[in-house]
């Protein structure tokens, strides 16, 4: 690294002479300027950095006692080095108590003389800057200690169980406001299942660290299963420092992130902090992942607000009954969800219900139990209501078959499987499906079981007994009548059959279902 020098003299002749005097370079120097008044220099070494400078006693403008004493307030590490003559010494006494390192005599300089002062002066910057490295370790590691012991602190408090302490428990009564703010990983359940608890531990840490780096003070907690807590002295543009702090995650993790936060007086109680942030971060399963939310008053807590009042299953089960319209049982749901606001636990309570209604009336919980995880990785109201639609196609299509190839073997099953699906309820055979695709029955048969995963006669009995169920539950057909309905013509076989599959008779399935 080559240190700058600046050479101030008023005699053109001086200043080119010590320009050529040595090969600046070669002793990892580099020339920067060169002026001739102090002046002239000062506005020069104001506007870029100056490591040493070399500079006459008198000068016309300002001299080069003035000069000094400007250029230490400018650059207090900056090495001054003065010029004289030889009837100078009392100003360069006095420039020498002002902080000038050495000083050289115009009429007797020699090269040497003028390198082993350099040397001098790139040993003092070299020995100030290891110096400045050291403090500046030391306060970083001072500060992480208070960060580590704040972190500590806030760990044995909210293990502790008490919800009274405040941040002046923690950081001391500084007559500060603070920011809390809680970071959550977009997308956690997806991460978590991809890679891992320990990915999202570690991904948290880098947050953390990522934190320290531009933050000058406050301290990061990370909250198993929750998010990373942050609590930072208020300053302006709390926002913006946000902000930067998510872009950077953005740049360095690729991880989206959405930030809840508040502003909390020195006296209040940090638990009530982190519930709030907390409360601020639900609203992005409203409004959308990805962004800063600032705590609000939640709507039942606001002026003319009302508490949500939560549909259990029950009512939901009559009202599927009543409508008989699914999609539009659905839209009313997404429809006061977003209106009201209720808190996104709440909403999945109620999404569940919802879901556990629709299973009854199709006597498919089976569906139920396969799909209930859907709804607890849902991050945004969006995806529960795409989510919902999904299970219910699902539980409305419990046989709907996924074929292993999509190819030509694939497209001449699903032609088949809309045959059957049409004529199910119908005396339908093995022969009858394979003459529909133009193929022997022995060829379908061995396709089907291919392609499926299901013999024929399994895949249209589960079509019946689905049928079955559905007209069961809405109990507008006698035994009899459903069997025939539903593909069996032998009401003994069918209600044998059923109690084979559900462990009930479909009278006391039907009683089940209409309690």
């Amino acid at each position: 690294m080559n240190d700058n020098v600046l050479i101030v003299d008023d005699e053109p002749i001086i200043r080119n002479g010590l320009k050529s005097f040595i090969d600046w370079e070669e002793h990892g120097l580099a020339l920067v300027g060169d002026c001739a008044n102090g002046l002239e220099a000062l506005e020069l070494l104001r506007s870029r950095p100056v490591d040493i400078l070399i500079t006459d006693i008198k000068m016309p403008v300002m001299d080069g006692l003035e000069l000094t004493r400007n250029a230490l307030e400018v650059n207090p590490q900056m090495k001054v080095v003065l010029i004289s003559s030889y009837d100078e010494f009392d100003y360069v006494r006095e420039g020498m108590k002002q902080g000038a390192v050495d000083y050289l005599l115009k009429p007797s300089l020699e090269a040497e003389e003028l390198i082993a002062v350099l040397d001098r002066c790139k040993d003092m910057l070299l020995e100030n800057r290891r110096q400045a490295m050291q403090k500046k370790q030391l306060d970083e590691q001072l500060t992480l200690l208070e960060r580590r012991r704040s972190e500590q602190e806030m760990k044995r408090l909210l293990a502790s169980g008490r919800s009274d302490f405040r941040f002046s428990d923690i950081f001391g009564h500084k007559n500060l406001c603070y920011i809390c703010a809680l970071v959550v990983s977009d997308g956690l359940n997806e991460w978590q299942e991809h890679y891992g608890h320990l990915h999202i531990s570690i991904m948290y840490e880098d947050m953390q660290s990522i934190f320290y780096e531009q933050f000058q003070s406050g301290s990061a907690h990370i909250l198993t299963g929750e998010g990373l807590f942050l609590i930072y002295p208020y300053e302006q543009d709390a926002e913006g420092k946000l902000e930067r702090f998510k872009a950077q995650v953005a740049a360095e993790l690729s991880v989206s992130v959405s930030i809840g936060y508040c502003i909390e007086k020195e006296s209040g109680l940090v638990e009530a902090g982190l519930q709030r942030s907390w409360t601020a971060g639900e609203r992005r399963f409203f409004e959308g992942t990805g962004r800063l939310f600032a705590w609000e008053l939640p709507p039942d807590e606001r002026e003319g607000g009302h508490e949500y009042e939560e549909m259990k299953m029950h009512a939901i089960v009559e009202r599927l009954r009543s409508e008989n319209n699914a999609k539009a049982v659905i839209d009313s749901f997404v429809s006061r969800w977003v209106k009201d606001g209720p808190t996104p636990e709440l909403v999945k309570r109620e999404a569940y219900e919802l879901l556990s209604a629709y299973a009854y009336l199709n006597g498919d919980s089976k569906t139920l139990s396969d799909f209930r995880d859907h709804i607890s990785r849902c991050d945004t109201v969006v995806q529960l209501e795409s989510a919902i639609r999904h299970l219910f196609e699902e539980m409305e299509h419990p046989n709907q078959l996924r074929l292993n190839d999509k190819g030509h073997s694939g497209q001449l099953i699903t032609k088949a499987i809309e045959y059957i699906k049409l004529h199910y309820r119908d005396d339908l055979t093995l022969q009858e499906v394979a003459d529909t695709i133009h193929v022997s029955k022995s060829y379908f048969s061995n396709l089907f079981k291919k392609q499926s995963g299901q013999n024929f006669i399994d895949y249209l009995i589960d079509l019946r007994l689905h049928e079955a169920k559905r007209m069961l539950v809405q109990n507008e057909y006698k035994i009899y009548e459903v069997a025939e309905k539903s593909g069996f013509n032998d009401v003994k076989y069918f209600s044998k059959l059923f109690k084979k599959m559900t462990q009930m008779t479909p009278v006391e399935y039907r009683e089940k279902h209409q309690q």
